[in-house]
């Protein structure tokens, strides 16, 4: 070969030096790029990396097995109690709610554990804590408490209230009735599971009430034969108490159940003997009166009107022909109502304005006092001007005022009843009284004074308020306004299932009326002025919390026998 072949076998290209001009104008070939690092005191790089990499591991391993350890030291501790949601402190500052899992520093540390109406449990806890890899493998300890009950006409009364004020949240039932645990706690929680069972109109409540009456028969443990017997036995009283317990039975129970139920031969008998009682109080409707009413007493410039004693059909009783086809929530059953007087009109606000001027404690001025001790809302009064009703308002029916001020009123009242009417108290009706008034004596029908509603004042356009108190014509007791202008509190408790779990004994019914426990809704009756007419019948009942003031409700005052 020659030189010439040579020099091209072996040549390499020589890349000619760029100015840095050059090397702006283009990219420089990424392959000919290096990085050379230079030795640090006397240190080759692959000495001094090798020691960086070390220090990093050494570092990495401290802030993961070390550094948690020493910065919170201590110890994991799992509370659980029976039942739960009981609130933890540690030395005296919330930690959490049980179930929960609460950290403890190292020392001597006190955990307390709290519910209300439960005897409080204090553990005293000497905490010493791992330091070495506490973060992927912390120090867990645990404890279980299982609180005793207190004070259980408290826990009783504050379960019954949270399960009045929450019935999508049955399980309150199931939970208050694990402190049944002998023969005079269990006494007290049947008669809780009793009126509890007014407010379970689903399904979904029954099978908690069902739980709780299990739990208390076998004293939170195994349902025995004996125990079962005891559920049975309960049972069993509750359809002896109230006859129309079936009833209550085929509207909480879902649809398809309800039905299977319907075709059984105790329902189809408890239907004929509930059609055979009720179609006697039926028998005679009364004509309308004329409206002159009973025995006429006037108080404080308010005109009474006295109620005769009788046995009201309370409820939906517009169809006879429906007795026993179906069931209804407002299920007419008869109730024994003594005689009394009631106001011819709700109370105005003149009337009302008397009572502020005596007890300044209800005076719009000290509003702000009545909404924090829950006796009113912010809207109390709102209406009235300076302390005063509006000029030319004098007439119409108070409004904006809840029922404790409406009781309030009463009570003011009865120091004045006791000379006209001595023995007689004022307050506010019971329902079963104020339905038996607003019939002025008639069955059957929708209105007080029949098939319609007359001049009662229901909606109408362009309406901003009630009109004068007495606009209607007076029902065969005399009484106005029972139909429409605004909403009247009454003295009950609203419980939805009342109706159902009635009896056919009108002095039963009676009895139970007065016995529910005071709950955060009460009774309203008789529509307002911005109700359709056909919405509203003398039947209708319908519920507000006892702080509320509305522009739709006032009330009216019963005098009655102590």
């Amino acid at each position: 070969m020659g030189s010439e072949s040579l020099t091209s076998e072996y040549s390499v290209p020589i890349i000619p030096r760029m100015s840095k001009k050059d090397r702006t104008a283009g990219q420089a070939p990424t392959d000919d790029l290096a990085v050379h690092l230079r030795p640090i005191l006397g240190m080759r790089p692959g000495t001094y990396l090798t020691g960086l990499y070390a220090v990093a591991v050494v570092v990495l391993l401290f802030f993961i097995l070390l550094y948690p350890g020493l910065h919170r030291h201590g110890a994991f501790l799992a509370v659980t109690t029976f039942p739960g949601k009981a609130t933890v402190k540690v030395d005296g500052a919330y930690a959490g709610s049980t179930p929960c899992t609460i950290f403890l520093r190292s020392g001597s540390r006190t955990v307390e554990i709290s519910k209300p109406y439960y005897t409080p449990v204090t553990l005293n806890e000497t905490v010493t804590g791992r330091v070495f890899a506490t973060l992927l493998f912390p120090e867990t300890s645990s404890t279980k408490q299982e609180l005793r009950v207190s004070d259980l006409d408290g826990l009783l009364a504050w379960s019954l209230g949270d399960f009045q004020k929450n019935p999508e949240i049955p399980q309150i039932l199931s939970d208050a009735s694990r402190a049944a645990l002998d023969d005079a706690s269990s006494l007290k929680m049947y008669d809780f599971l009793d009126n509890s069972a007014r407010y379970v109109t689903a399904e979904f409540q029954l099978r908690e009430l069902l739980l709780a009456a299990a739990r208390t028969s076998s004293r939170n443990s195994f349902l025995s034969p004996s125990a079962l017997m005891d559920l049975v036995e309960d049972s069993v009283h509750i359809k002896q108490k109230y006859d129309n317990a079936p009833s209550w039975l085929l509207l909480t129970l879902a649809r398809d159940k309800a039905v299977k139920l319907a075709s059984s031969d105790w329902i189809q008998q408890y239907l004929s003997m509930y059609r055979e009682t009720m179609s006697k109080y039926y028998q005679g409707r009364f004509p309308p009166s004329a409206g002159g009413g009973g025995r006429l007493v006037v108080l404080q410039g308010a005109s009474y009107r006295s109620v005769p004693s009788g046995q009201l059909t309370m409820g939906k009783d517009d169809n006879v022909d429906s007795l026993g086809k179906s069931v209804d929530p407002l299920l007419p059953h008869p109730v024994a109502v003594d005689s009394f007087y009631l106001g011819e009109t709700e109370v105005t606000n003149r009337q009302f304005a008397a009572f502020v001027a005596q007890t300044p404690q209800w005076s719009p001025a000290n509003a702000a006092a009545l909404v924090s001790s829950a006796l009113a809302d912010d809207a109390y009064l709102s209406d009235w001007v300076n302390g005063r009703p509006p000029a030319g308002a004098e007439d119409l029916p108070v409004t904006f005022v809840s029922f404790h001020a409406a009781t309030a009123f009463c009570q003011w009242l009865t120091g004045a009843v006791q000379s006209s009417l001595p023995g007689y108290i004022a307050r506010l009706p019971h329902e079963s009284e104020w339905e038996w008034a607003a019939r002025g004596g008639l069955r059957g029908v929708l209105y007080p004074l029949g098939e319609k509603p007359g001049a009662a004042v229901f909606f109408q356009k362009g309406a901003v308020g009630p009109s004068r108190a007495g606009t209607s014509e007076p029902n065969g007791y005399g009484l106005r306004d029972m139909a429409g202008n605004v909403w009247e509190w009454c003295a009950d408790p609203y419980a939805p299932g009342s109706y159902l779990l009635s009896s056919l004994d009108p002095g039963l019914n009676a009895s139970y009326e007065r016995s529910y426990t005071a709950g955060p809704d009460r009774v309203v009756r008789g529509g307002s002025w911005n109700n359709q007419s056909e919405q509203i019948a003398v039947f209708t009942r319908g519920s507000q919390p006892a702080d509320w003031t509305t522009p739709y409700l006032g009330f009216r005052v019963a005098l009655a026998r102590k």
